[in-house]
């Protein structure tokens, strides 16, 4: 997936909001309807030419609506540059109204090839056409299909997927929800996606991620910043402020360092873990919160375990948990390969008053302990929960495949129960804060699905924190961050990301 580019938006909204946007900014006589979708058709002309192999014919199959217009326009542009390209209408030409109308006759007066295929007569030379194409364009329906595809255009979206020809599909791939990603009926399965204005949630839950292919940076079409932030503010939907982290947004958690700085600058950050046969974790949290350059660490751990950590850790400080100065701390992470023996320790901590991160096994205390989730909930300190789909199942009574069909709705519900902050772990990480504003991580890679991951991912977090980082920039940053180092090819094992994340933290100028 790609980061945002400068000047589109990293906002991600509901197709309601999106209607919404067009509407207000048509009524505040900034655009008109064909100006938004001459602008629309300009940016994906423009995002086609960089998109396709090798320059021969675009095909650009429209449906009935502003989805299709998009479709028209663009097509007229690509004609202009002297690109050879055919538009076929899945409906016939005076069935076309409104908006798109206009566009159709602009695409007309272009000179470009209409040749219409509206029924299943039609369906061997809409093949033939399709065959022709160096890439083909979807602007059949976009976000605005709201029930199962069937009939006609069902076979139109089958043969698109069996052409064997690059797709690119114009703001979301029809047949996908718009909303939840799922998919109706039949969806095309493109090769890239150009988000018109901004993402939207289709694209990112459910099959809607694996419908995207590459997801271009979001096209600007005129709509202002102050409209996309006012129409998500509408609570009607299911968050109020959702976006997408980007390299923009991590680089605020790094800002430069003062020449006459000193450790104590950079904030002091303990890490409760570690028992037998689970030594590494603390390690690898601490290693994380190293990489970023956190002042003071220190790991607190079972006696039995603290000869080996003691001895492994060079610039971490370690002691046995049972009696530690940790008051001193900025944050506190727990949970890294501590087991579940430690529900004493674990009440200390939430009666205290320090940031704290729980993960791993901290998490599974809590899902068992009633009275733990009770002090939890009733926290007045920052509290942010780390799990994985298993650890959040747990934590909400569910299995984990419930949490896996709607990631987004198990976050809102975690955080809804124990009023914290929400890490949810797995592809496309969501952080989600007590107000249930989202960040959506974009990046990442399957790589990062080994041992040891995750508790890196904690020291980064917890080291931010320590460094008094806010949290709605330090979480997203730990996040995104973390995806990034995932991309990379210099690692193999976790113990290995401090290296790749701190070299990326030096690219951010830090």
């Amino acid at each position: 997936m790609s980061d945002s580019a400068a000047g589109s938006s990293d906002l991600i909204l509901t197709n309601a909001q999106m209607r919404m946007a067009d509407q207000i900014t048509i009524e505040k006589g900034d655009l008109s309807g064909i100006g938004l979708m001459e602008r629309a058709g300009a940016a994906i002309a423009q995002s086609l030419i960089r998109c396709s192999r090798d320059g021969g014919r675009v095909v650009v199959v429209v449906g009935p609506g502003n989805n299709g217009g998009d479709g028209f326009m663009a097509a007229s542009l690509l004609r202009r540059k002297h690109i050879p390209v055919t538009v076929i209408p899945l409906v016939q030409p005076d069935e076309i109204k409104g908006d798109a109308a206009a566009m159709l006759d602009t695409c007309r007066r272009a000179g470009v090839k209409i040749r219409p295929a509206t029924a299943d007569d039609d369906l061997a030379r809409l093949k033939v056409w399709l065959s022709r194409s160096a890439i083909i364009v979807d602007a059949i329906f976009g976000t605005g299909l709201t029930r199962p595809l069937d009939g006609w255009f069902a076979e139109v979206v089958a043969a698109i997927n069996e052409s064997d020809r690059d797709v690119f599909a114009v703001d979301i791939a029809s047949g996908i929800h718009g909303d939840s990603g799922e998919v109706l009926g039949i969806a095309v399965e493109a090769d890239f996606t150009l988000p018109i204005s901004a993402c939207k949630w289709g694209h990112w839950l459910n099959d809607g991620y694996h419908y995207a292919g590459t997801l271009l940076p979001s096209a600007p079409i005129g709509i202002s910043d102050e409209t996309l932030r006012e129409v998500q503010a509408d609570c009607s939907a299911p968050v109020c402020y959702a976006r997408i982290v980007d390299r923009r947004l991590i680089r605020q958690a790094f800002p430069p360092r003062k020449e006459d700085s000193h450790k104590g600058d950079f904030g002091e950050l303990w890490i409760f873990g570690g028992s037998q046969g689970y030594t590494g974790a603390p390690r690898l949290a601490a290693k994380g919160a190293q990489a970023i350059g956190t002042g003071l660490i220190s790991i607190a751990c079972p006696r039995d375990v603290y000869p080996i950590l003691a001895a492994s850790s060079l610039e971490v400080m370690v002691h046995p948990q049972e009696d530690v100065p940790w008051q001193r701390a900025d944050t506190v992470v727990a949970g890294p390969g501590w087991g579940r023996e430690s529900s004493k320790e674990l009440a200390e901590l939430l009666s205290a008053g320090a940031t704290l991160v729980l993960d791993a096994d901290a998490l599974n205390i809590l899902a068992d302990d009633s009275k733990l989730a009770s002090m939890l909930q009733s926290r007045g300190s920052i509290t942010v929960l780390t799990p994985h789909p298993g650890e959040a199942g747990r934590l909400l009574g569910v299995a984990t495949g419930e949490i896996q069909q709607d990631r987004l709705a198990a976050a809102l519900a975690l955080v809804s129960r124990y009023r914290t902050w929400v890490v949810l772990k797995g592809a496309q990480t969501l952080v989600v804060s007590p107000e249930q504003h989202v960040w959506l991580t974009s990046f990442g890679s399957s790589r990062l699905a080994v041992a040891g991951t995750g508790d890196v991912l904690s020291g980064l977090i917890g080291g931010l924190l320590a460094r008094g980082i806010a949290p709605d920039v330090a979480l997203p940053a730990a996040v995104g961050l973390h995806a990034l180092a995932g991309e990379e090819r210099e690692w193999h094992r976790a113990g290995q990301m401090e290296t790749v994340i701190a070299r990326l933290v030096r690219e951010f100028g830090c």
